[in-house]
C-alpha cells in the first residue's frame, strides 16, 4: 500500500519557489541523500522566530494554541477559540482535508461568518522588510481556509515586517498566480517530477547535489546556464533532451525545426550547450576594457537581514602597484560612518574605471546615498559610466562550461582561491551577526579577507578576460 502523504502545507509554495524538486525529493527521494538545509537559511528562519517572539511580546493579550499535537485536535481547539470570538489567536492551526496551515496569528475583525458577527483574517510575522510573492502564496492559503472554515474569505492578506510594519494586499488579486502554483504542487504530490531546471535557486535546496547528480546523469539540457522554461520545453518537444544531442547539431537545423524560440537565443543556448559537453571555453568578442593606469576594484558585504552594508572593500591598482582598502561599519549604526569614510576616499579617484561584479554595488550605492548623502566629487567618481559591471562583461564576451555564473563559480574555475574553505557573501554575513554578538575580533578580519579575496578575485577576472587567454 503506498505510503500517505503529508499534509499540504503552506511550506510547499516555499519550496517549489525555491526549487520544484526539493518539494519532490522530499516526498519522494531517498533521505539518506538529503543534505542540510544552508547555514543562511537556518540563520534566517532563527532570526524569524527571535522577531516573532518580540512583536508577540509587544501584543499583549492573546490565546495561543500548542504549535505541537494532532493536528485535528489543534484545529479544533483553535476552532473553539474563534467560535469564543478571541480578539488575537497565536499559533492556531486551520485545517480542511489534507490542506493544514498554521498562521502566526488569526485576527478577529469586522464581518459576518458563521461564528457570529466576526470574523478571522490571517497575519504572518515575517523577518523580511517587504512583502514577496510566498507571503502572498502562502496567505493566500490560509484565506481559502478560512472561507471554508468560516463561511467568508478575508478581502486582503497581511504580514508584520522586521520593522513591524504591517503591510497587506488584495487576496484576490493574487489568486490566479496562487491557483497556477497549486496545480503544479498538486502534481508533484502525485508523483510527477519537475523539470531539471537550474537556477541560483536551487543551492539553496538540501537536494541540491542529489537534482545535479541526476541532471548530470541525464545529460539534461535544462544545466544550460539561463535556459527558460519555455525554453528548455520546445527544446525537448523538438528531440533535443540532451546536451551532447543538442551540441553536436547543426544549428541552422535546430533554428528550423525548434519554434517559439529566436534565432539570436538558440545560437547562445547551442554555444552554451558545446561548452558544456565539450568542457571547453567559447570566447565570443573581445572584452572592451580600458587600458589604464590607475583602476579600481570594488565589493560590498551586506546583511540584508537588517538592512545594512558594513563594509566597503577597493583594490586600487596605480602605475603598476597596488594595496588593500576597506572601510568598516563594527556595528550597524556605524554605518553611514563608514559610507563616508569611503566617499572621502573615492573622491580622488574621480574619472577612474571602478570594477564590480553583477548589480548589487550600483543599488548600494543609490542607497546608500539617498540615506547618507554624498558629495559632488564622491557621485562623481561612483557614475555609472565609470562602473563597469565585470558580470555583464562575461555574459558578452564569454561563454564557460558551468551551470552558474557567480563570481566564485567563474574565478574558480579560472582557478583563483579563496582564503577561507568557507567563503560565501552568506557565510560572511553570518560572520558578521557573530562578531557582533562576540565582539571576536578573528572574526571581523575574517570577513575582511574574504572581501579582499572578493575583490582580487574581480581583479584576476579582469586580468584573465584582458590576457585573451
Amino acid at each position: 500500500m503506498p505510503q500517505a502523504l503529508p499534509h499540504l502545507t503552506p511550506d510547499a509554495f516555499y519550496k517549489h519557489e525555491k526549487c520544484p524538486n526539493w518539494l519532490y525529493w522530499d516526498l519522494f527521494g531517498d533521505p539518506e541523500k538529503k543534505g542540510k538545509v544552508p547555514a543562511m537559511l537556518e540563520r534566517l528562519r532563527e532570526d524569524g522566530v527571535l522577531h516573532e517572539k518580540k512583536v508577540i511580546e509587544s501584543l499583549g493579550d492573546f490565546e495561543e494554541v500548542p504549535s505541537e499535537g494532532d493536528a485535528d485536535a489543534l484545529f479544533t481547539a483553535t476552532r473553539a477559540l474563534m467560535a469564543r470570538g478571541v480578539p488575537t489567536i497565536y499559533q492556531g492551526t486551520l485545517k480542511d482535508g489534507d490542506w493544514v496551515g498554521r498562521p502566526d496569528l488569526l485576527i478577529r475583525t469586522e464581518g459576518v461568518s458563521t461564528f457570529g458577527d466576526w470574523m478571522y483574517e490571517a497575519v504572518d510575522i515575517k523577518s523580511s522588510r517587504q512583502l514577496n510573492e510566498v507571503h502572498q502564496m502562502q496567505l493566500t492559503f490560509y484565506a481559502l481556509l478560512l472561507k471554508k472554515i468560516q463561511g467568508v474569505k478575508p478581502e486582503e492578506g497581511k504580514i508584520i515586517n522586521v520593522d513591524r510594519e504591517w503591510l497587506s494586499f488584495p487576496i484576490e488579486e493574487a489568486e490566479s498566480a496562487f491557483f497556477d502554483v497549486l496545480d503544479k504542487v498538486i502534481a508533484i504530490r502525485a508523483g510527477e517530477k519537475p523539470e531539471a531546471l537550474f537556477t541560483s535557486a536551487c543551492k539553496d535546496s538540501p537536494w541540491y547535489e542529489e537534482c545535479k547528480r541526476e541532471a548530470e546523469a541525464k545529460d539534461d539540457i535544462g544545466l544550460i546556464y539561463k535556459i527558460y522554461k519555455s525554453e528548455y520545453r520546445r527544446l525537448r518537444d523538438a528531440g533535443y533532451a540532451t546536451l551532447a544531442k543538442f551540441a553536436k547539431s547543426d544549428l541552422a537545423k535546430i533554428q528550423e525545426t525548434v519554434a517559439g524560440v529566436s534565432d539570436h537565443r538558440l545560437e547562445r543556448l547551442h554555444l552554451q550547450a558545446q561548452a558544456l559537453h565539450e568542457k571547453k571555453i567559447v570566447r565570443l568578442e573581445e572584452p572592451g576594457l580600458p587600458p589604464v593606469a590607475t583602476e579600481l576594484f570594488f565589493d560590498i558585504e551586506s546583511d540584508p537581514m537588517i538592512g545594512v552594508e558594513y563594509m566597503h572593500g577597493l583594490l586600487v591598482r596605480e602605475n603598476g602597484k597596488e594595496f588593500y582598502k576597506v572601510f568598516t561599519a563594527e556595528k550597524p549604526e556605524d554605518e553611514g560612518a563608514a559610507w563616508l569614510a569611503f566617499c572621502d576616499f573615492i573622491e580622488g579617484y574621480e574619472g577612474a574605471p571602478i570594477y564590480h561584479y553583477g548589480w548589487y554595488e550600483l543599488d548600494a550605492i543609490k542607497r546608500l546615498s539617498a540615506k547618507h548623502g554624498i558629495s559632488k566629487k564622491a557621485a562623481s567618481a561612483l557614475d555609472r559610466v565609470n562602473m563597469i559591471d565585470l558580470n555583464r562583461v562575461v555574459q558578452h564576451a564569454v561563454i564557460f562550461p558551468l551551470y552558474f555564473y557567480s563570481l566564485k563559480d567563474v574565478a574558480k574555475y579560472l582557478g583563483f582561491r579563496w582564503r577561507a574553505a568557507d567563503a560565501s557573501g552568506a557565510n560572511s554575513v553570518l560572520w558578521f551577526q557573530e562578531w557582533c554578538e562576540k565582539g571576536d575580533r578573528a572574526l571581523l578580519q575574517k570577513i575582511t579577507d574574504y572581501n579582499e579575496d572578493d575583490v582580487r578575485a574581480t581583479a584576476f577576472l579582469k586580468d584573465w578576460l584582458v590576457s585573451g587567454k
